[in-house]
């Protein structure tokens, strides 16, 4: 019995020791590769449609780059540009396209990064608004992040963030 009792925990060890190391030499399940520039040219053309869309005042194509979700968050340049959820942005979007005359967006310094799972991206850059409003010409540079989502396929717009900076330094450092 004695003899039993020493063997059964040395079985159990090499039982454990053996299976540990088949686990260990099983390969990782294959990951997609993601082509990272492909993906970026694509959200490119995301930024360039909603650039084309201020100019031609294309509700439709807001509506196709941006996700309908009633959890999207979006802030703009003035104090009370917040809106949670598409219909409010969508509903802002066209007063501003009535409001506004010959508008146009500008983006430059965008930088766009991808997740590794191809999945997800956010950018930064700065857009430039330019046009006639109350027959008044306006001229504002914003800064802009973008978080994207890839779904069924397309990039989608999820949250935005404009903001333009004061001059100088709030505090000094």
């Amino acid at each position: 019995m004695k003899k039993l009792l020493c063997i059964i925990p040395s079985v159990f060890l090499l039982a454990m020791i053996t299976g540990c190391q088949r686990k260990a030499a099983e390969p990782a399940p294959a990951v997609p590769a993601v082509d990272i520039a492909a993906e970026k040219a694509l959200i490119m053309s995301v930024i360039d449609e909603y650039a084309k869309s201020n100019e031609a005042e294309d509700i439709e194509v807001i509506s196709r780059i941006f996700a309908h979700d009633d959890d999207m968050v979006t802030f703009g340049t003035d104090a009370a540009e917040y809106w949670v959820g598409y219909e409010p942005f969508r509903q802002a979007t066209i007063k501003q396209f009535e409001a506004v005359d010959s508008g146009k967006a500008t983006f430059t310094d965008v930088r766009i990064k991808v997740h590794k799972s191809g999945e997800v991206a956010w950018l930064t850059g700065f857009v430039r608004f330019t046009g006639n409003s109350a027959a008044q010409p306006f001229n504002v540079t914003a800064r802009l992040t973008y978080v994207l989502e890839k779904r069924d396929g397309r990039w989608i717009v999820v949250h935005t963030h404009a903001s333009i900076p004061v001059a100088g330094q709030a505090v000094k450092y």
